[in-house]
């Protein structure tokens, strides 16, 4: 089964599944194939009730479709999807080779800190703030070169 019978199947756990899937989808062709079929995605999990316990497992899907809506209107790197959503760990991003943690802080002497990283693919920098509450979630913010 493709990402795409994933999506439209009605399914929450196929939904949920693909939507994580297309979080780390780099493969610029699929993720353009995907977005063809936005409008059909929409309407397909319109009224698929998503779940979740802490955070509402349709934010997964809301975020996959603004990354195909993004990949579709821009050729642009997709480091550019890092600031749309909080899921997005520095460390799992660097493991994977699409970023460079350059420098990391202590912010205000506790255990949260600061990353600042720069994508592997474009060069843009990142300021990265890592937050808690009840799950570990960054907020990605470009800088200035």
């Amino acid at each position: 089964m493709s990402l795409l019978d994933d999506l439209t199947s009605q399914d929450p756990q196929r939904i949920r599944r693909a939507s994580g899937a297309i979080r780390d989808l780099r493969d610029r062709p699929q993720l353009l194939a995907l977005a063809a079929h936005i409008d059909a995605i929409r309407h397909s999990t319109a009224d698929v009730e998503l779940g979740g316990m802490l955070r509402p497992n349709r934010s997964h899907l809301d975020f996959a479709l603004r990354k195909l809506a993004l990949v579709a209107q821009s050729d642009a790197c997709l480091c550019g999807c890092y600031p749309l959503d909080d899921l997005y760990s520095p460390n799992e991003e660097a493991r994977d080779g699409h970023i460079e943690i350059t420098a990391m802080e202590k912010v205000n002497g506790n255990w949260f800190e600061d990353y600042l990283c720069r994508c592997t693919h474009c060069g843009q920098r990142f300021r990265v703030e890592e937050q808690e509450y009840h799950y570990m979630w960054w907020r990605w913010l470009p800088q200035q070169a």
